[in-house]
């Protein structure tokens, strides 16, 4: 993918030197020296826009074609995202940062922001790209959490940090059909850890089968159930590292028990989690591991928790290993992988 093929929004940096007057097709602007931040969107070819604006030889279109006559461009920068539901989430952002002050009326015919250019004394948006992929991640799960309503995996069927531990370590290489039944049917035997451990290891292999390495799974929920008994007197403990000395759990059962059992603000990265938020372009990592610490650096709290059900119901559904169903996709305007699959059919 090309930036030569790609949506985008965009934004200008600009300084005027000294006080001028702006004269536009509808109106004049009187504009004092310092800095300008412009917010823009190209639907078509992000990297012809930026070169359009750049030039002294152009027709004057838009109200930043008058400004950028008199003002010295000193950076623009890209933001490769095809809904240009950001360009004004963008002008939202600079209207909310301390020190910048909107330019009423400039360059807004087309959405309901009050101005798209805004003015500064001094360079104060330090960060502002990673504000506003903040807000896109938040739309984002906004779109999912919409089309996957009313739908849950086998896991999140279980809210008790117990039922969420025990279904967890079921579900590992097993398919969600099976894991949904297999829990419920072992809790409705043993709905605690005494309980559990006071069962046969047979008879636990009974009640979790067809679950894959049921056996092994048998023998460590067994275990596991005698730790929690004896050592944390029936009560799961809220603590990673404590999670994870219990047999077969690991860091993706630690953090989902720890996030939907108790509320913390962790993230459960899967396979599911690891392919599509790089594809989404959020991040740029090569294994879970580095998904995991990259996502919970990244990820707003508002919607940590939500990320890993849905990104697996939608990995399961559109956003598929091998066929992605992009065209089904409800959130393939903010994706880079739709943006590319658009340019390349077209």
């Amino acid at each position: 993918m090309t930036m030569a093929a790609t949506s985008g929004i965009y934004l200008i940096i600009a300084t005027l030197d000294s006080p001028c007057t702006i004269q536009t097709k509808s109106r004049n602007f009187e504009l004092s020296p310092g800095w300008y931040f412009y917010c823009g969107s190209a639907m078509k070819s992000l990297s012809a826009r930026v070169k359009r604006h750049n030039s002294k030889e152009k027709k004057h279109h838009w109200h930043i074609d008058y400004l950028l006559d008199k003002a010295k461009v000193t950076a623009i920068a890209p933001y490769i995202v095809a809904d240009n539901r950001m360009e004004h989430e963008l002008a939202k952002l600079l209207s909310e940062t301390p020190g910048i002050t909107g330019i009423s009326g400039f360059g807004a015919g087309d959405c309901d922001c009050d101005t798209h250019l805004f003015f500064a004394d001094s360079l104060c948006i330090q960060g502002i790209f990673q504000r506003l992929l903040a807000r896109q991640i938040e739309y984002t799960v906004k779109l999912l959490r919409k089309r996957y309503l009313g739908i849950e995996t086998p896991v999140e069927k279980f809210k008790k940090p117990w039922e969420l531990l025990v279904s967890c370590i079921i579900s590992l290489r097993t398919k969600d059909e099976v894991t949904g039944p297999a829990a419920a049917r072992l809790f409705s035997k043993a709905p605690g850890p005494k309980e559990l451990m006071d069962l046969p290891e047979e008879k636990i292999e009974e009640l979790i089968f067809p679950a894959g390495f049921y056996k092994t799974k048998a023998k460590n929920l067994k275990k596991v159930a005698e730790i929690i008994h004896f050592k944390y007197h029936d009560v799961v403990p809220d603590n990673k590292n404590k999670l994870l000395a219990l047999p077969n759990v690991g860091i993706k059962t630690a953090n989902l028990v720890l996030a939907d059992g108790f509320g913390h603000f962790e993230i459960c990265v899967d396979t599911h989690v690891h392919r599509i938020s790089n594809r989404l372009g959020w991040i740029r990592t090569g294994k879970p591991e580095e998904s995991e610490k990259a996502l919970k650096s990244l990820l707003p709290k508002s919607v940590i928790r939500e990320v890993n059900g849905l990104m697996v119901k939608h990995g399961q559904n559109i956003c598929k290993p091998l066929k992605t169903l992009c065209t089904e996709c409800p959130i393939r305007s903010l994706c880079l992988t739709g943006i590319a699959n658009e340019t390349h059919s077209s």
